[in-house]
């Protein structure tokens, strides 16, 4: 229909000739930019850094004792490993390794990454470990005893595929299975949970509970909070709607619990539910926390009380509460700087007071707590301050105490940052960061890399990139992160704004910002890039077949690029909420307003883009990346392209692929932008 019929052998994920396309293109970028010896210094920076022995782990509380997955130099593809508390808060820790997964990599020849850890409370010996071949998302789990470091021989398991399951107790599995093609949504996920009894095949158990037709997949949730199970069953409609149910488990029936459909379950805590609002609901405001007690679900009539509150700077996190043993914290963003409250229960009311750690103009996060435990720990950081880990201990009534900090890993004496906003097309104020030397000359002439993702609701923060700044800071370059609308930044409505048919405002807001760095003399066209990954693909795909002339470089990562189909390949369906598919004739006319692959023309004159995908995304058709590299080819377009057999839609599964990543990527923006 659109004359790219040929294009499709490149669907095809492992055909051969899909294949050999891949290994013939990856072979003209590294004879290109492998060359450079530039390349080498900075795989040599990045891969130093990547694997540096005092860097911050990144670790969570379980059974009373910190684990974490450790990568270094020796340890690629990682170990998990433990140390007890006291330990770990003396700055010092002392570990145990758990899991060897280069060992079990070797053993068992397969490349192994580690994806998690589920365990059964309240004593957290039984676990299903998730590992991933190629950091695919399909997953296989497998039982294992996290006090001998042992799998179980003949215990739980559920082969390759985007599974999920959680414990009732010893003996029993809830698991959304994904195991048989012919019970999957269209999404690809699982559309019926399963009882699973211990040494019952997955085949033969029952089914508890089938999602509705059309819905994007079904899981289950079942935890230990004060002493009573509570087991959720979600019946995930599609990416921002779902109905939740509780499960009464004596009277053998789902309880469906009193809350919008737009509304997301947050926690159960103190016998109260939580939930976020998405949409306006009764006098409170989209993007508001509301709770009302458990022993109402099933009343008439529910009545909701507020806990958070958004007002027209500062918005609620999403998917960032977590409950302590007394205490109740939720990750806020003021003016796109997170921030955290500390919420009490107590007689009925809910009460707050801000965690102070750090400066208001950085970034506090919660990095880790349980409800078994009165530690909690903190992460403050911002683009040129390295993070830093603090603990509090609830019960001492102790001020936070630092444990860990991270090295500077790049001279930032030099640097400032700075927050602007620029005028989209439509007059609204869009936000952006730039990270840039202190006595920077506004003539034009900087290289600038601006990194854009705007969906889904995710907000970008500024996060201190070691790589970042020693690769491209260091050596004079420019980062600017754009708030573009879709993100989570202020709230649902800005992402909401933006779906869909208005999907173009995205892409009118990350030009304002190009516009604005120009108009500024921040940059030029000239030395100007873009990078982004996943929808942040699309948006730079985007960006350069409608403005060429704004961006000397591009960078386009395991990107979306093929509007027309991509709601048919692997999980896309579940994405019809954010782009509409062209199922619908209307919005098949919308979309291929801006389809990157379909509004490439031989007359134009692009700039030479890069796009990098991985054989194994699972989640984003490396089709995408693949059709337009051949479609710009076909019409005789500068364009270069590299295909990584593993790394899932993570991009790479170790620190030798990251490293390498990294360094190809920075080589061609030093070609292209520091000329």
């Amino acid at each position: 229909e659109f004359g790219l019929n040929h294009l499709k052998y490149l669907e095809d994920v492992t055909g051969e000739k899909a294949i050999q396309f891949a290994l013939d293109n990856n072979k003209v970028t590294d004879q290109r930019l492998k060359s450079d010896p530039r390349y080498q210094k900075t795989y040599d920076e990045v891969f130093k850094i990547l694997s540096a022995k005092d860097k911050l782990p990144n670790f969570y509380i379980m059974a009373g004792e910190i684990y974490n997955l450790w990568q270094d130099d020796v340890h690629v593809r990682g170990i998990f490993r433990k140390s007890s508390i006291s330990s770990f808060n003396t700055g010092k820790p002392s570990w145990v390794t758990v899991l060897d997964i280069d060992q079990l990599s070797a053993k068992e020849n397969k490349a192994w990454v580690f994806k998690g850890v589920h365990c059964l409370q309240p004593d957290y010996t039984l676990c299903l470990v998730s590992l991933s071949d190629g950091g695919k998302d399909a997953t296989v789990l497998r039982e294992f005893n996290l006090k001998t470091f042992e799998f179980i021989a003949n215990g739980f398991f559920i082969p390759e595929s985007k599974s999920n399951a959680t414990w009732l107790d010893e003996n029993t599995l809830l698991v959304g299975d994904a195991t048989n093609p012919q019970s999957l949504t269209a999404s690809g996920y699982p559309a019926q949970i399963k009882l699973l009894k211990r040494g019952t095949e997955l085949s033969k158990a029952p089914v508890m509970f089938t999602c509705s037709p059309g819905a994007m997949s079904a899981y289950a949730d079942s935890q230990l909070i004060d002493d009573v199970r509570y087991t959720t069953v979600v019946d995930q409609l599609s990416f921002y709607e779902s109905d939740t149910y509780l499960v009464d488990s004596e009277k053998n029936k789902l309880n469906k619990l009193p809350i919008p459909r737009s509304a997301n379950l947050e926690s159960i805590f103190k016998g109260q539910v939580l939930f976020s609002t998405r949409n306006a609901l009764d006098e409170f405001r989209a993007g508001s926390i509301l709770s009302f007690p458990v022993a109402d679900i099933g009343k008439y009539k529910v009545s909701y009380q507020s806990v958070f509150k958004p007002t027209a700077k500062k918005f609620y996190e999403t998917y960032s509460l977590a409950p302590s043993k007394d205490h109740l914290y939720v990750q806020v963003l003021n003016d796109v700087k997170s921030q955290v409250l500390k919420y009490t229960f107590n007689d009925g009311n809910w009460s707050s007071e801000p965690v102070k750690i750090g400066d208001a103009n950085g970034n506090l996060g919660i990095t880790s707590l349980n409800r078994l435990s009165n530690d909690v720990y903190f992460t403050y950081y911002d683009f040129l301050t390295p993070p830093s880990v603090y603990n509090v201990n609830e019960a001492s009534k102790l001020p936070a105490k630092k444990i860990l900090e991270t090295p500077k890993r790049f001279d930032s004496s030099n640097l400032k940052i700075s927050q602007y906003k620029a005028k989209s097309k439509d007059g609204t104020m869009i936000p952006y960061f730039v990270v840039a030397p202190k006595n920077m000359k506004l003539d034009g002439s900087n290289p600038t890399l601006l990194y854009g993702y705007g969906g889904f609701e995710i907000p970008m923060l500024a996060n201190y990139s070691g790589s970042i700044g020693k690769a491209w800071l260091e050596k004079g370059g420019v980062y600017v992160l754009a708030n573009l609308r879709g993100g989570g930044e202020y709230g649902p409505n800005w992402h909401q704004s933006v779906l869909k048919e208005n999907r173009h405002k995205v892409f009118e807001d990350f030009y304002a910002i190009a516009e604005d760095l120009i108009k500024k003399k921040i940059t030029s066209s000239k030395h100007l890039g873009i990078k982004g990954g996943s929808n942040g693909g699309l948006l730079t795909s985007v960006a350069f077949v409608q403005r060429p002339e704004l961006f000397e470089a591009v960078i386009s990562e395991v990107p979306l690029a093929n509007m027309m189909e991509y709601h048919r390949w692997l999980a896309g369906a579940s994405w019809a909420e954010e782009y509409g598919t062209s199922d619908d004739p209307a919005m098949k006319k919308y979309l291929l307003t801006y389809s990157p692959l379909h509004n490439l023309k031989k007359e134009a004159k692009y700039p030479e883009v890069f796009y990098l995908t991985s054989t194994k995304d699972d989640r984003v058709h490396p089709g995408h990346a693949r059709q337009m590299v051949a479609r710009m080819k076909e019409l005789g377009h500068p364009v270069l392209y590299n295909e990584n057999t593993d790394g899932g839609h993570g991009r790479a599964t170790n620190m030798k692929e990251m490293a390498e990543f990294l360094a190809l990527e920075f080589t061609y923006l030093y070609q292209k932008l520091m000329k």
